[in-house]
């Protein structure tokens, strides 16, 4: 919480009121679980990332551009319209340490909680996409994040390459 300019916190066991912003909160979940997506069709190592509310990036260990970038995006959106559930899991640190790959991120520490670390599910049985540890919000369902626009790639190193992703939906 924060406080309004010029005003301290309220005193302890004080009752307060909170409000979320729908719309931002739920473009900052479409893009997020869009961005997951985008871990799928671009499979390899994530070294950074930006959400916004209509737009977000991905940084990979990628030394070369997708050659096709339509098709990248093609692929994404068909991802996305097989309208796949989204569900979280919980495993023990433990689990994690004894599964390294399902760690995508090479800069972000995975999210624990009191020895547990929740993991985020695209897909259930055969249909299964994606399952890594993640803190963030998420869509439901993946026709949520309706429909989706690569813009550019980026050189952002030696071996980096920042691929942005924005909502046209």
């Amino acid at each position: 919480m924060v406080p309004t300019d010029g005003q301290g916190l309220p005193p302890i066991a004080s009752e307060v009121k909170q409000e979320i912003d729908w719309a931002c909160r739920f473009g900052h979940m479409r893009v997020h679980t869009a961005l997951h997506l985008l871990s799928v069709v671009i499979p390899l190592p994530v070294s950074g990332g930006s959400i916004g509310v209509a737009k977000g990036r991905l940084d990979f260990n990628m030394p070369e551009a997708p050659a096709d970038k339509a098709a990248l995006q093609a692929q994404l959106q068909a991802l996305i319209d097989r309208d796949l559930s989204v569900t979280g899991d919980w495993i023990t640190e433990a689990e994690l340490e004894a599964n390294p790959q399902l760690v995508n991120t090479m800069s972000v520490a995975s999210p624990k909680n009191a020895g547990r670390v929740r993991l985020v599910r695209i897909g259930v049985g055969g249909a299964q996409v994606d399952l890594q540890p993640c803190g963030g919000t998420h869509v439901k369902q993946t026709s949520e994040i309706e429909k989706i626009r690569i813009g550019k790639v980026e050189k952002k190193g030696k071996v980096n390459r920042r691929v942005y992703l924005h909502l046209d939906g």
